[in-house]
């Protein structure tokens, strides 16, 4: 491969991992919007004020993104912000192959010494240690989904009886999760993990 064709494969894989929520804040805020589906406006402005926060920086992402914002988030379901989220949503799983990330690394050692990263697992990552960074409930809520992960689902009555903790500071910690998308609520009311901790349950460990 001549070195010019090597420098534009390495810069084309370079703009793909800059979409990546877990490392751009614009897709990232529209990801928890879209995992979501809406979004309180009070949880959003705290966890993206350089977003939201200033009126004008705060319309222009609504016109460029077809953002519905009231006192709920949402993103218009044909709107440019859907269809990014749907596109960056095919990079991650592209990213998470790991034949393609072989191939991809045979040609650009030296460019990724540490190897193509699997961006689906780094966006898990970030979502888990941003859960536990909350100051409030971020800890709690992480015992809470180690136990799920342990069980596999579980009610809210079975999680309070088994961890001792009252049922108002648990579903403040479900709320949280759910955020973040790492538990869903089934139709029963159980909760179990997201399929992607599913995936990858050892990026709990050590948070």
């Amino acid at each position: 491969m001549s070195i010019e064709l090597k420098e534009q494969l390495h810069n084309f894989v370079l703009s793909l991992l800059a979409l990546s929520p877990s490392r751009n804040y614009i897709t990232q805020f529209l990801f928890i919007v879209h995992i979501n589906r809406s979004l309180d406006y009070r949880i959003a402005e705290e966890a993206y004020p350089d977003l939201l926060k200033n009126e004008l920086v705060r319309e222009a992402l609504a016109k460029i993104f077809d953002l519905s914002i009231t006192d709920k988030i949402s993103l218009e379901p044909r709107g440019y912000g859907a269809k990014l989220v749907d596109f960056v949503k095919e990079i991650l799983s592209l990213f998470e192959d790991g034949n393609f990330r072989a191939k991809v690394n045979a040609l650009l050692k030296e460019e990724f010494p540490g190897g193509v990263p699997n961006l689906a697992r780094e966006w898990l990552e970030v979502r888990v240690r941003g859960a536990a960074s909350e100051p409030t409930y971020g800890q709690q809520a992480i015992t809470i989904l180690r136990k799920i992960m342990d069980v596999g689902r579980a009610k809210i009555d079975e999680l309070e009886g088994a961890l001792n903790v009252s049922r108002g500071v648990l579903l403040q910690c479900l709320n949280l999760l759910k955020i973040y998308g790492l538990v869903s609520e089934e139709y029963d009311g159980s909760y179990r993990p997201s399929e992607e901790l599913r995936r990858y349950p050892d990026v709990v460990e050590g948070v």
